[in-house]
């Protein structure tokens, strides 16, 4: 067989091997519902958003989860609360109040919305962000909306079904808020947005807000097959693809990971089954997204550790580059890589010395890695001692930065 034949069967190996099953009691998926191109842009709406930076409020959220309240002048309430396991390292989140917003098929201009930063973060669990209105808002009268970076892509939002409170899920974030207009909701019912992830959360917000119109508690059968024709489309247009074209070139993992876990959020909130090897598929991509990084640049970790009185605590944000460790007046300078060389100099004793580094990486995003060192030194008191050793340091994952 040729390598060009290879190739082709590997491709269909691997996306045939991926695909999954959402009804549990059947072998083909639903196709009731509407057909939905998650794989052409859209048109898209882009509206003008205007922040009063005067109504801000930040918090810090670790791997513990955490929370951030915001009340806005007039009394309304917003609440982001992000579970446990949500994000790899410490983050701190602002949420700023929304002044206005033009052209959203809203009624005005001015509906309960935040803006949420660092725009673009993505939680690996559902956040949640409950607002309360000052003044009410009629629920039949309801639009709740979200939308991308400092206003593209506006769209109808995802929210928690089963809730008459407005809860709306987040993975990712910019802005988010509700406004009114019953007249407007054949206006936002007619949106296309341009990305997959925006149009699939529209596509469901068309579904699930109207179901909080009716009396009594939500139920998840309600939500019918449609949604879970749209999940299907999107896992086969979209998300087998993706994991397809990160087995074949590492640079894809991330997104595919990103869309998997997206995938499989939205399939807990509607009580829907995962796809079959969720978990499996789940670890083998943040096996490649993590070894990726490490092996193209871009890999982020606070460093800690040494040997004796050396002690560093350094925020490092690419290994792959040329990095610099430092601690007690002491400047170790690396050569960057999973493996190099060093040199350091200074401290009270006039410290100098060289030698060469290894750095561990294990399978799995989020777990810390080591490094360990060993060369030749000198420090100089009375008079010159020379040495050698071995230094041992922990790399903890942490946020990308520059």
């Amino acid at each position: 067989m040729s390598k060009l034949n290879l190739a082709i069967a590997g491709v269909l190996l691997i996306t045939v091997s991926l695909s999954c099953k959402w009804l549990p009691t059947t072998t083909t998926k639903t196709n009731k519902g509407p057909a939905i191109d998650f794989t052409s842009p859209g048109k898209g709406l882009d509206v003008k958003v205007q922040l009063d930076k005067k109504q801000t409020a930040t918090g810090n959220v670790s791997q513990g989860g955490g929370s951030v309240s915001l009340t806005a002048a007039d009394g309304s309430k917003f609440t982001l609360d992000v579970p446990a396991n949500a994000v790899e390292a410490d983050t701190t989140i602002t949420m700023t109040a929304v002044k206005s917003l033009d052209g959203a098929p809203l009624a005005n201009n001015t509906p309960t919305a935040v803006q949420l930063e660092p725009s673009g973060v993505f939680f690996k669990e559902m956040a949640t962000l409950t607002i309360v209105p000052a003044k009410e808002i009629p629920t039949k009268e309801q639009i709740i909306f979200g939308y991308e970076g400092d206003g593209q892509d506006y769209h109808l939002a995802v929210i928690d079904p089963k809730s008459k409170e407005i809860k709306i899920k987040l993975m990712h974030f910019s802005g988010a808020g509700v406004g009114s207009g019953s007249a407007s909701w054949a206006a936002n019912l007619q949106l296309e947005a341009d990305s997959a992830n925006a149009r699939l959360a529209q596509k469901l917000g068309e579904l699930l807000q109207p179901a909080r119109f009716e009396e009594g508690s939500f139920e998840a059968n309600k939500v019918g097959e449609q949604a879970l024709s749209l999940l299907n489309q999107f896992e086969d247009q979209v998300v087998l693809k993706e994991i397809a074209a990160a087995e074949l070139d590492c640079k894809h993992a991330r997104k595919a990971l990103e869309d998997l876990l997206y995938l499989g959020s939205l399939c807990r909130l509607l009580s829907a089954p995962l796809p079959n090897d969720f978990a499996e598929k789940v670890r083998r991509l943040r096996e490649i997204a993590e070894r990726c990084t490490a092996s193209t640049g871009g890999a982020s970790y606070q460093i800690v550790g040494g040997l004796d009185d050396w002690q560093t605590n350094t925020k490092v944000c690419d290994i792959m580059k040329p990095f610099t460790l430092t601690g007690g007046g002491i400047t170790m300078q690396l050569s960057g890589g999973l493996s190099g060389t060093y040199t350091y100099g200074g401290g009270p004793f006039n410290a100098q010395g060289s030698g060469t580094y290894t750095i561990s990486l294990p399978e799995g995003v989020g777990k810390p890695g080591t490094m360990t060192g060993g060369g030749a030194g000198q420090v100089t008191g009375d008079k010159v001692y020379t040495g050698t050793g071995t230094e041992k340091y922990t790399l903890t994952p942490i946020a990308p930065c520059k």
